[in-house]
């Protein structure tokens, strides 16, 4: 078991160069996710009332607000960055801390960066103790509690971690920041917004802020109580086993328990090329927490990201499932509201037993008195998933295509960078951290 000294250690002193190959790619890629995502999710009513929450209250010149590039309060970026990459709910997630660490680290982490001027390898490594710590703080903290939390309340160690290192604190300091994003944290109930979507979502936004404000309130002396996690057995292989190897990508914007029954549905779309129309009767087969997403008919993003019945109704009846499919325009289509009406949802014992460490699915569909049914699918983008970086990938291109290539310099700085300068410093860092050292 590590010694609470030997985590902050490593939070302190993990240089970039000593970072496995295979990590650093990993890294790199989820990087291009966190462009990817973070652009896609401009089109949302949450990340713009964030960012208009930001500016108004957080006014300030120390970091930049990815959704229009003004500049804010660092706090406030990490903020309005952390609510903008969960905004669509199409970020980066671990299956057993069944929650996003990138939302809550990343945005600390470049709001931090801005701050202290730091190097692009500087900000790599930090990200990367902030994922490792994130997720270990994630699974301790669902061992320790009965209760769900959402992602802001493990996320938030992370995302300190990753602000405790780049604003140069010391080892008492960085555990004092650690201990003030735990004891903090917020409840975060997440099961309320996933029968009762709202904008709360997973408070990823929160954990952001609550990490880089742990960090700050620490390097001016504000103390805090131990650390649970600190002193907890959930740290002790760190720099062994690098967890961050073990995230998922989503390929669908929404809710992860969903996406195996939406690939299900897309394949037999695809497969059977059946006319929805025709289309008389729905079974999707789930694992409990999926069959508790809302049913309602959407009016939200919010309400579609967070349901089982819509996605698969409008992934049977348009052939997708993307962005257009969680905005409002889509909600008024006439044969998705039918199928949607049709389905009905069982749950599998087995399907249970497995989760969270598998999401899997099954749909079946009847048309013209026949029943066609879909294979056991699991959620796509998974870790063993061998297309997982195509779907990094193709998410890059699709919501990153206007950034401009770049190349970044090692000694390059992320300070006084508009919103394009950021976006193509972190797209640059993908590449380099995916593709160097002959890495593919």
């Amino acid at each position: 078991m590590k010694q609470p000294g030997e985590t902050i250690d490593f939070i302190r002193g993990l240089a970039w160069a000593d970072v496995p190959a295979q990590v650093r790619a990993r890294i790199g890629l989820l990087l291009r996710d966190f462009v990817a995502v973070s652009l896609a999710g401009r089109a949302t009513p949450t990340a713009r009332i964030a960012a208009e929450y930001a500016a108004d209250e957080h006014r300030g010149d120390g970091a930049t607000a990815l959704f229009d590039g003004s500049r804010l309060s660092a706090t406030g970026a990490a903020w309005a960055n952390g609510v903008l990459a969960n905004a669509l709910d199409f970020d980066d997630g671990h299956r057993l801390v069944k929650g996003h660490p990138g939302a809550n680290v990343i945005p600390a982490a470049l709001a931090s960066a801005e701050t202290a001027g730091a190097s692009l390898e500087e900000f790599l490594a930090a990200v990367a103790a902030g994922y490792e710590v994130a997720i270990r703080a994630g699974i301790a903290l669902h061992g320790r509690s009965t209760d769900y939390h959402a992602s802001g309340a493990w996320g938030g160690v992370g995302a300190a971690s990753a602000s405790a290192r780049l604003l140069g604190l010391g080892a008492t300091e960085t555990a004092h920041a650690l201990g003030l994003a735990e004891y903090h944290a917020p409840i975060a109930p997440v099961m309320r917004s996933v029968a009762d979507p709202a904008m709360t979502k997973d408070a990823c936004g929160q954990g952001a802020w609550l990490g880089i404000s742990s960090a700050r309130m620490a390097k001016r002396g504000f103390t805090a109580t131990a650390s649970t996690f600190l002193n907890e057995s959930a740290a002790c292989d760190l720099g062994e086993r690098w967890r961050v190897l073990e995230t998922y990508v989503k390929k669908f914007p929404c809710c992860r328990w969903s996406h195996p029954a939406i690939e299900a549905a897309l394949g037999l779309h695809h497969e059977l090329g059946l006319d929805a129309e025709r289309i008389t009767g729905v079974r999707v087969t789930t694992f409990s927490a999926a069959a508790a997403l809302s049913r309602r008919h959407p009016t939200t993003t919010e309400e579609a990201q967070y349901s089982l019945v819509w996605p698969v109704a409008a992934s049977l009846a348009r052939g997708r499932f993307g962005i257009d499919e969680v905005l409002p325009a889509a909600f008024e289509d006439p044969a998705a509201a039918c199928l949607k009406s049709l389905i009905d949802v069982e749950v599998d014992a087995g399907f249970d037993e497995a989760f969270p460490g598998r999401r899997l699915g099954r749909v079946s569909v009847e048309c013209a008195g026949r029943r066609y049914g879909s294979d056991v699918t699991e959620a796509p983008g998974d870790p063993e998933d061998p297309g997982w970086e195509e779907i990094v990938q193709d998410k890059f291109e699709c919501y990153a295509s206007s950034v401009p290539p770049r190349d970044v310099a090692r000694d390059e700085t992320l300070s006084s960078q508009g919103i394009d300068g950021l976006l193509s410093l972190l797209a640059g860092a993908g590449q380099q951290a995916s593709y160097s050292d002959g890495v593919e």
